[in-house]
């Protein structure tokens, strides 16, 4: 429920807040005077895109209150938000376009703040009663009836894998299938480097070991001095065990020692290893033309598929692989990819016949509904009939086809309504249609935009008693232009132009009794408000 509107700097509007009744909530005023920059600034609070020309200062505010249902807190887990009962989602749009979106003070994506406000208000404007005539919307409609959105989902998750298999194999089949010559060449090439049987980083460590063999003496003489100069007489270790001694004699040199002793142990290790590497070398039984060998072939081979190492060899032997597998098992892997495609199919069937029989269940006290409203609307002879007809291939909401028919006139056979009905027909058919649909949606917030449309005299005041019986499940706020609508509503708001220091500027004023009373005869009799526009009027607000 939408608790309160407050927008800065948008067209006419300079700060405008608006309290609003849990029911029904009139709003009318003179055509300009600003009833629609307000449902204009609704929607781009809930969504909509922002024409940059509209902000009058730097930056623009659009804040609203709601009062939201605790069902609502799946959502937000879901997207990581704080859950308040009253909770508060706002829009700040920069003069150079640049939006900010939050709830709750957290910011949001427009996409996650345009999904939230589906699931809280919901805005019918005065081109959405042409949207009834389209057969998307008639099959949206019985659906919202039926509760068939789980059933749509399940369809849709089938679908999208179905869909999804039929590229694949579009894609497989469309893919260049190899010629038994390259079919061959990658054979060989995949055996070939099978064969070598190379390691990672092998060609690395095969360079050093035949750059060691090739300066063999070099190292070995660099080994052998290195030792020598560590353990002959006179030289290091001589030195550092004699520096030792000394300082053993006197605990304050202890610390000396312990240094001095470390290093000498270090030291003969690396002598150790020194005579033990001499050693190695001169007993040496690296076989050089051997490792040449197998390091030419493998860079023939890295050369051979332009690749930088051999680290780059596992994904060639898979590629080579996968190349040679699809020409050896074409139609296996078409004939599996088919046999998902057939499974899926069936399972589509399946589920388009669940949805086939939930719509079909709910069509015959659906007509009867609508007739009835229609009745009272002042069709008295209104037909309303729902067609389903079957499609051939599977559709996003399944493979049902959606006409609704209508006829207002005794003797008239029903047609399809985007032929037949006119603007206050379809204003009563929509209006008959939101009734229903109101309670399903679990939408608490329903705006009407001049739903009245075309229709006049007592047919909006049986309009007026529909909204009024909305109102009792679901806030409702409608703009009009009929008082026999506005009459009807438990709180009555006046939208008005003011000029201040030569702005012209959009205002509100929510109406007491006696102005409600004004304001409704105005709407009777137009500017000049007769004495007999005040009695019709308050005959209007006590009916």
């Amino acid at each position: 429920m939408l608790l309160n509107l407050n927008i800065k700097n948008y067209a006419l509007i300079d700060n405008l807040n608006i309290n609003f009744s849990d029911s029904f909530t009139a709003i009318s005023g003179d055509t300009g005077s600003g009833k629609s920059i307000i449902l204009d600034a609704i929607s781009i609070l809930l969504g909509a895109r922002v024409d940059k020309k509209k902000i009058n200062s730097d930056k623009c505010v659009i804040e609203a209150n709601f009062k939201i249902s605790p069902n609502l807190i799946e959502f937000f887990k879901k997207h990581n938000l704080d859950f308040d009962d009253t909770t508060i989602i706002r829009r700040e749009i920069n003069v150079n376009g640049k939006i900010r979106n939050f709830i709750n003070d957290t910011p949001v994506s427009a996409s996650v703040l345009s999904n939230f406000s589906s699931l809280i208000i919901e805005i019918h404007a005065q081109h959405h009663n042409l949207l009834i005539k389209s057969k998307i919307e008639q099959l949206s409609v019985i659906d919202k009836i039926a509760n068939n959105q789980d059933l749509i989902d399940d369809y849709l998750l089938i679908l999208n894998k179905y869909n999804n298999l039929k590229n694949e194999l579009i894609e497989f089949n469309n893919s260049t299938k190899i010629s038994e010559e390259d079919y061959n060449l990658y054979r060989f090439h995949y055996q070939e480097i099978n064969e070598a049987k190379i390691i990672s980083n092998e060609e690395i460590e095969l360079k050093k070991e035949i750059d060691l063999f090739e300066n063999i003496n070099e190292v070995k003489e660099i080994t052998n001095e290195s030792n020598h100069l560590l353990t002959s007489d006179n030289h290091v270790l001589d030195y550092l065990n004699k520096i030792k001694n000394l300082f053993s004699r006197y605990d304050q040199f202890d610390n000396f020692f312990e240094r001095i002793n470390s290093s000498i142990i270090d030291l003969n290790d690396i002598s150790d290893e020194l005579s033990n590497m001499y050693d190695d070398f001169s007993n040496n039984s690296f076989n050089y033309q051997e490792k040449t060998d197998r390091y030419d072939l493998i860079n023939k081979i890295l050369n051979k598929h332009q690749l930088k190492s051999s680290n780059e060899i596992q994904n060639l032997i898979e590629k080579l692989e996968k190349e040679i597998n699809k020409f050896e098992n074409f139609e296996k892997e078409q004939s599996k990819i088919t046999s998902e495609i057939n499974k899926f199919e069936k399972l589509l069937f399946t589920k388009s016949n669940f949805l086939t029989k939930s719509r079909n269940n709910i069509i015959p006290n659906f007509e009867k509904e609508i007739i009835n409203l229609l009745i009272t609307l002042g069709m008295p002879h209104a037909i309303f009939k729902v067609k389903m007809e079957k499609s051939t291939e599977f559709l996003k909401s399944g493979m049902d086809k959606v006409k609704f028919e209508f006829s207002s006139n005794p003797g008239i056979k029903e047609q399809d309504i985007s032929k037949i009905a006119s603007g206050g027909e379809i204003s009563r058919l929509v209006l008959a249609l939101k009734f229903i649909t109101s309670a399903k949606s679990g939408v608490k917030t329903i705006i009407f935009d001049e739903i009245d449309t075309g229709v006049s005299g007592k047919i909006a005041s049986f309009m007026g008693d529909l909204m009024r019986k909305i109102s009792l499940k679901n806030q409702l706020i409608s703009v009009t232009h009929l008082p026999q609508i506005a009459s009807k509503s438990k709180e009555h708001i006046k939208v008005f132009k003011t000029i201040k220091n030569n702005k012209t500027r959009t205002e509100i004023k929510i109406l007491d009794a006696e102005e409600r009373v004004v304001e409704i005869a105005r709407l009777l009799s137009g500017k000049r408000i007769s004495d007999a526009a005040i009695t019709n009027a308050k005959e209007l607000l006590n009916q």
